[in-house]
């Protein structure tokens, strides 16, 4: 396995919007860097000043642009993890017996 990503990977990036410079302090505005690098900061910042939110974006589209990596809703998609998220085919045999 290599170190380096596939040819096909597509770094995603994000970039401050120059009117939401004074609610994002911690951000440099107009440069390009890793969305994941800007999301850490971001909690980061949240912990150190009391505000973490659990459930809100570490970078808003309000606040911040974005570019490259994979369509969201490829990242959303149901995973179906557990075997009971499963849909038992007709005649298996883990169907409920009567």
């Amino acid at each position: 396995m290599s170190a380096y990503p596939s040819p096909n990977f597509v770094l995603r990036e994000a970039r401050l919007r120059p009117e939401a410079r004074a609610r994002c302090p911690w951000a440099p505005s107009g440069t390009w860097l890793p969305a994941s690098t800007l999301a850490t900061t971001a909690l980061t910042h949240a912990v150190k000043t009391g505000a973490p939110e659990p459930n809100a974006r570490a970078l808003t589209e309000d606040a911040f642009e974005f570019r490259g990596g994979p369509p969201e809703a490829t990242l959303r998609r149901r995973a179906r993890t557990r075997w009971s998220d499963h849909p038992y085919p007709s005649g298996s045999l883990h169907r409920r017996r009567g």
